[in-house]
């Protein structure tokens, strides 16, 4: 039988170096969405990593997201778009027109499935086609997920 403290360890291995901690909805609701996909979420993890609790905000630069995940900036780009535009970060601007830098504050993520689908309904499709539209009627099924 596991010991109490190792019931509550976040990760089943020993690990003396860092990691992140991500919401499950992050891993099962949101990549329903048509705009999410690997890279949006490999961002949305390295914004996590980044995250200073001390000041509230993320703010690794484009610069260094792109050569830490190697993507393109433009993909690094359209992945932050896609967060906030999935209400999953807001982006905030720092500096003038030519010079600036983003940080990033974190929201809370929708945790139910038929108030995801409500707010993104484009997300309906891929959601019937993984667990069929009968369960979307099931609201037992749809609590466990």
């Amino acid at each position: 039988m596991a010991s109490s403290n190792n019931y509550h360890k976040a990760l089943p291995y020993e690990c003396d170096s860092g990691w992140v901690a991500i919401q499950n909805e992050a891993l099962t609701l949101y990549p329903l969405h048509p705009k999410f996909n690997g890279n949006t979420f490999l961002v949305y993890a390295y914004l996590l990593k980044n995250y200073n609790r001390r000041e509230g905000r993320s703010y690794p630069s484009i610069d260094n997201m792109s050569r830490t995940l190697n993507m393109h900036k433009d993909t690094i780009s359209r992945c932050i778009d896609t967060l906030d535009s999935l209400d999953m970060i807001d982006i905030h601007r720092l500096g003038g027109v030519r010079r600036f830098n983003n940080f990033y504050t974190f929201k809370q993520l929708i945790l139910d499935v038929k108030a995801f689908l409500e707010r993104f309904p484009e997300a309906r499709p891929q959601f019937e086609k993984c667990y069929g539209k009968e369960i979307l009627q099931n609201e037992e099924i749809i609590d466990w997920l």
